[in-house]
């Protein structure tokens, strides 16, 4: 697909400016939850939900435009990610009904599918040489990092000064501006002439995926992944609020995630390339488990809320580079993007129920104890899943080649 010259790094450089922004302000809606839910007076149930069927649309679009992705190259399929992704965000500014503020989510869901987090990582590794095409992938996840911290805090700011609804509209100004970079990824637009052998791969490669065991232990893995960023993203800051702490220091333990997330996959990104990818991967879910075992039963108290953002911080996207990373050892760059793509819906259905059942079980039970306490669950039974994921490529469809 990419058999022109192109300038990988430029490429990459302009994926981490689109995916500060885009996932930087996906990050911030956090602290949208607790205003919208009072202006529309109708508890936090219908937002979380409305957030968690947005989760769904960005996995299945993601899965439908990586096939366009890999077939015609990424610039339209970005164009119509950023405009739908600001639509969605300009509509939220005014939440006159429950339609109005379901649209508007919905519509954010689009705009992920096409720029979000998951197409970015793919674009990167298919235009970085082999080499490089980890450390490619992690440098997106990285800026996705630093784009929580370089939007959660300025948007806090703006929700004090101005307002959550003026906030929103210059969000959405911002993120249309995104498409001022789109002309820099001209020379990747080259279609694939083949079409009928894509397809007759494509199908057959889905088809055979979706039987692999090892594939699918990691999907299933990535479905707690899902759960946790997204219950954590979205409930972190009202669960601190409930517990008598500042809303600047919980929208800094928001904030302080995506700075230590850089580390995180920094790192992890490192210790992928000294020893088999689940090992790492499947330490991350045990490590968020143990992480918030200790979170709940610690005292409240700000250090404990700042303290608990940076070390989840670190185990937070590293994640999303290393599961694309084993899924390149499986069956290289060529459909990339697709199988990426159903992998990223089983996380999206993990996150559904981490927005949904967030509201649901603090308006049932007015606190979000026990939502914690299935997070510590989850994320063993992630850890015993990933751990018995062996990295070695398929067997048909694969441009990796079989060693041994």
């Amino acid at each position: 697909m990419f058999s022109k010259k192109v300038d990988w790094q430029l490429i990459v450089l302009v994926c981490s400016l689109i995916i500060i922004i885009i996932m930087g302000v996906r990050q911030s809606l956090g602290l949208f939850l607790e205003p919208i839910s009072q202006f529309m007076k109708d508890g936090k149930e219908f937002f979380s939900f409305a957030i968690g069927f947005q989760a769904i649309i960005w996995g299945v679009v993601t899965f439908g435009l990586g096939i366009l992705i890999d077939k015609f190259g990424p610039q339209k399929i970005l164009a119509f990610g950023i405009i739908s992704f600001a639509s969605g965000i300009f509509l939220m500014s005014n939440p006159n009904n429950q339609l109005t503020l379901f649209s508007a989510t919905s519509l954010m869901g689009f705009g992920l599918g096409g720029a979000g987090m998951a197409t970015m990582v793919s674009i990167a590794g298919k235009v970085a040489p082999t080499e490089k095409r980890s450390f490619a992938m992690g440098l997106i996840a990285a800026a996705a990092s630093f784009g929580q911290f370089a939007v959660v805090l300025p948007t806090m700011w703006m929700n004090k000064i101005f307002g959550w609804e003026t906030s929103l509209i210059v969000l959405s100004i911002i993120t249309i501006s995104l498409l001022l970079l789109l002309p820099l990824l001209n020379n990747t637009n080259e279609q694939n002439n083949k079409n009928d052998i894509f397809n007759d791969g494509l199908q057959n490669t889905i088809i055979f995926s979706m039987k692999e065991r090892n594939y699918v232990l990691l999907i299933m893995g990535f479905f707690v992944c899902g759960f946790h960023v997204t219950f954590i993203g979205l409930h972190l800051p009202t669960d601190l609020m409930f517990k008598g702490i500042s809303a600047e220091v919980a929208g800094w333990s928001l904030a302080i995630i995506g700075v230590t997330n850089i580390l995180g996959t920094l790192g992890f990104g490192w210790l992928g390339t000294k020893v088999k990818k689940p090992m790492p991967l499947a330490l991350i879910y045990l490590m968020r488990s143990i992480t918030i075992t200790i979170f709940v039963l610690s005292p409240p108290s700000a250090t404990t809320a700042i303290l608990f953002g940076a070390v989840i911080g670190i185990l937070w996207l590293a994640t999303v580079p290393m599961t694309n990373a084993i899924i390149l050892t499986f069956i290289g760059p060529k459909y990339l993007a697709t199988l990426s793509g159903i992998c990223f819906i089983c996380h999206q259905l993990g996150a559904v129920l981490g927005a949904w059942l967030g509201g649901r079980f603090f308006d049932l039970y007015g606190s979000y104890e026990n939502m914690w306490w299935l997070s510590v669950a989850l994320g063993i039974i992630a850890f015993l899943l990933t751990i018995t994921v062996k990295e070695e490529p398929f067997l048909v469809n694969s441009e990796v080649k079989q060693t041994g």
